[in-house]
Parts: structure tokens; C-alpha cells; sequence
């Protein structure tokens, strides 16, 4: 419990929060029972942000490794075998660190939302978009565990909580759902239009995810008909663009120098890559610097306009830039755009599905797309530039069969992701 009342602590100092209300006479040590003021709610739902942010920015790390949108260039050994497409390895090092982080943060968005939600079945919660921003934040844990594990032990801090189980997964997706839904619900009655849009992202997000993930069992991976087409998907990313209006669109976590350890931890991808060396962006996507660690240039060129990707580029200048600190993207309007276009192409839709990509394309200055090339390659392409480092890539490689060069005969599993890793199942005698 002190990682989470320190997390909550820092959060506090970090949002500027008054810390009077919690009369805790050292701000650094804010106990249990002070997390049971009401007036902590925003100091509890910053703290389920701190360790959301500090998860989903360890987990991209391993996870983008594995895909073709990093390239080991360092001397670590489990980094290597990420780059070659080992993503079941129970004893990663850095998966196994990962795991932790990610655990924690489950945990403590589940607390923050328990918490929120007495205060407010008490009459007492003043702030109320606390417990919308942690339905959030719960939300995004969720959908990132689904993503991105094949099994999850739900442990309550030192009790320990049996494996879910392969086939479990999807329920993870509706705790997600569950949570958008009940935020989507508070944000409505508090007349918040802004956390409504992002939640109403979040659960189009979370339903398409649920059904991608259902083409994507080990080495079954429905490569046939790899197009997702869902109605609840859909009607959310229509009514979430349709209150986005014509801005590029973009919730992000974002991290800071003002609290880096908070924030970012020692697993951050953007430490790893722009700080530490171990890895660089890809080969596919840009030209090295001589000394093969850095990023000379961009080169993954638009397959209509031949030049080099706008957004792409974009995307790789601000996150290396930003060294450490790199924001990490939650939904966008893009996304949404990029739902409804596949929805489309699965139903043989072809100008739905060209206008959803000129949407995109529109916002870049890019031609229209107008058949140049297949509908599916546009949508790959698409995905793979909009969807940048967002932990979207490793599915796209099993469901269209198209595997990064770097993975290894033997080592790649189709349709795998991460295991619970070795410190959990030590420490944890109920996971089999």
C-alpha cells in the first residue's frame, strides 16, 4: 500500500492540489486513512493517472520492440530477443519489469474508482470529474492488458489473485467498456463535453479492440478475414467525431521533467530509446545516424504522394525530442476515422472507406485517395503511420501476415503476447 499512498503523495504535489484539506503535517507522507477525505478525490484519481502513465509507457516498451517500430541497437539480451519476436518468454527482464508496473496501475485505478464512487453514493464527492478521469484511467489499463497479454493475475496488493486464463481476455475488454460507459454517463450529467468525447474514443477503442482480439488466438490467427466490423465500434467513433468536430483530435498521457521518477520510471520506452540507446526506431520507418542509434531522417514514404509520411515524421521528431518525456497518444480522431474505414472495407463499402481515409489524408495536406493502390494496402499503411508507437502494431503483423524482418524463424509465435511473467508466478502460488 505505500507505493500507492507515495503515488498519490507525488500526484498531489505534482496537480498543485491543496494539501491543508488531508491535514497531513509532512505532504510526503499521506496515509490510508486520509485517502478515505473526500477531499482527496482529485489527489486519488491523479495518482491512478501517475501509475496508468508510468504502466502503459513501460509496457509500449517491450511491446514496440517486438514490432517492427524499434530495432535493438543496444547490448541488452532481452531487448534482442523482443527485436526477433519472442514475446512469450516468461523470464523477459524487461517484460518482467514491465509487468509490475502495469499490475500496480490496475490496482490502483480499481482502488481510485472504488474509492470515488463511495464518496460519491456518500454525497460527497465535490469534484466529480475526479471519477470521470478515473473510469478513464481504469478503462485504458484495462484495454491495455487485453491488448497486449495472453494472462493476468488480479492480485490485491500482497494477496495474491489466481490467472484469468487465456480465454478470459474479452472480459477484460467489457471492464473496460463497463468503466467508458459509467464516465460517458457522469460526464453527460456534469455537462463536461470534453471528457465525454474522450471517453466515448476510449469505448469505441476498447469494442473494436475486443473484436481484433478475437482473430488473434495462438497460432490461429484468422489471417482470412483479418477486418473488423463492429456496430457498437462504429456508432461510438460516429458520435465521438461527431463531437470532435474538424480539429485533430488527440487525448494523450502526457509525462514531465517536474516529476520524472513519478511519471516516467526506469522502463519508459522514451528513456529506453532516446535516453539509454537500447533501441531506435526502425528500419522501415527511418535513415540511422552513423553510429546506428539515433534518427538521421525519416524515410517510410505516403504510397500516393511519394514523399515522406507528414504525420510520421511529425511523430518521430516530437518523441525524440522529447527524450524521457514523450507523451504517449490514448485515442484520436484519427483512430476513429480509421474504425469506420475498416468497417467499411469489411462490408465492401469502398467510398465509406475512401472517405474516412481522405479524412485523414485531408488533415496531413495529402492527395486523396482514390484507388492508386489496394484498399487494404491504404489501410495498413494508414494504420501503421496514424497509429504510431501506440501499441497497435503488433496485431496488425499477425492479423495481415506481415512480419517484421528482424524476427527469427523458431523465436515468433502468430497470435501470441505477453505471459504473466516470472515475478508474479514466484511470488504468486495461486497462477498456473
Amino acid at each position: 500500500m505505500r507505493a500507492y499512498i507515495g503515488l498519490v503523495a507525488a500526484a498531489l504535489l505534482a496537480a498543485g492540489c491543496d494539501l491543508l484539506s488531508l491535514k497531513a503535517e509532512n505532504p510526503n507522507n499521506v496515509l490510508e486513512e486520509d485517502l478515505s477525505n473526500p477531499s482527496a478525490a482529485g489527489a486519488i484519481a491523479n495518482g491512478a493517472e501517475a501509475t496508468v502513465t508510468r504502466a502503459l509507457g513501460a509496457i509500449l516498451a517491450p511491446y514496440s520492440t517486438a514490432s517492427d517500430e524499434l530495432k535493438w541497437v543496444g547490448s541488452r539480451d532481452s531487448w534482442r530477443d523482443l527485436d526477433w519476436g519472442k514475446v512469450d518468454d516468461i523470464y523477459n527482464e524487461f517484460t518482467d519489469n514491465a509487468f509490475t508496473y502495469v499490475a500496480e496501475a490496475r490496482w490502483t485505478a480499481d482502488k481510485a474508482i472504488e474509492r470515488l464512487e463511495a464518496f460519491r453514493s456518500q454525497g460527497a464527492l465535490r469534484d466529480p470529474v475526479a471519477l470521470v478521469r478515473a473510469y478513464m484511467y481504469g478503462a485504458i489499463i484495462y484495454t491495455t492488458i487485453a491488448d497486449m497479454f495472453d494472462d493476468f493475475a488480479f492480485s490485491d496488493r500482497t494477496q495474491p489473485g489466481p490467472n484469468i486464463g487465456r480465454d478470459r481476455i474479452p472480459e477484460l475488454y467489457d471492464k473496460a467498456i463497463e468503466y467508458t460507459t459509467k464516465g460517458i454517463q457522469l460526464a453527460q450529467a456534469i455537462g463536461n463535453t470534453t471528457w465525454e468525447t474522450r471517453l466515448l474514443a476510449m469505448r469505441a477503442r476498447a469494442r473494436y479492440s475486443k473484436a481484433l482480439r478475437a482473430k488473434l488466438r495462438p497460432n490461429q490467427v484468422d489471417t482470412a478475414n483479418p477486418l473488423v466490423n463492429d456496430a457498437g465500434a462504429n456508432a461510438d467513433a460516429q458520435a465521438a467525431l461527431a463531437k470532435m468536430g474538424t480539429a485533430d483530435f488527440v487525448y494523450r498521457l502526457e509525462t514531465s521533467s517536474a516529476t520524472p521518477d513519478l511519471i516516467v520510471g526506469d522502463m519508459s520506452m522514451a528513456l529506453q530509446v532516446n535516453f539509454r540507446l537500447e533501441m531506435r526506431i526502425g528500419d522501415e520507418y527511418i535513415v540511422p545516424t552513423a553510429d546506428d542509434k539515433k534518427v538521421a531522417s525519416v524515410k517510410l514514404r505516403d504510397p500516393i504522394d511519394n514523399r515522406v509520411d507528414p504525420k510520421l515524421e511529425k511523430e518521430i521528431t516530437e518523441f525524440t525530442r522529447a527524450e524521457r518525456y514523450a507523451p504517449m497518444t490514448v485515442v484520436s480522431r484519427r483512430e476513429m476515422h480509421l474504425i469506420l474505414a475498416e468497417a467499411a472495407l469489411a462490408r465492401g463499402d469502398q467510398t465509406e472507406f475512401r472517405n474516412q481515409i481522405n479524412a485523414i489524408r485531408a488533415m496531413d495536406g495529402l492527395s486523396p485517395y482514390t484507388g492508386q493502390i489496394p484498399a487494404r494496402d491504404m489501410l495498413i499503411h494508414a494504420r501503421r503511420v496514424n497509429l504510431f508507437l501506440q501499441g497497435r502494431r503488433l496485431a496488425d503483423h499477425y492479423r495481415f501476415a506481415q512480419y517484421p524482418k528482424e524476427w527469427v524463424s523458431g523465436y515468433y509465435k502468430p497470435g501470441v503476447f505477453f505471459p504473466i511473467t516470472i515475478s508474479e508466478r514466484r511470488a504468486n502460488p495461486l497462477v498456473k
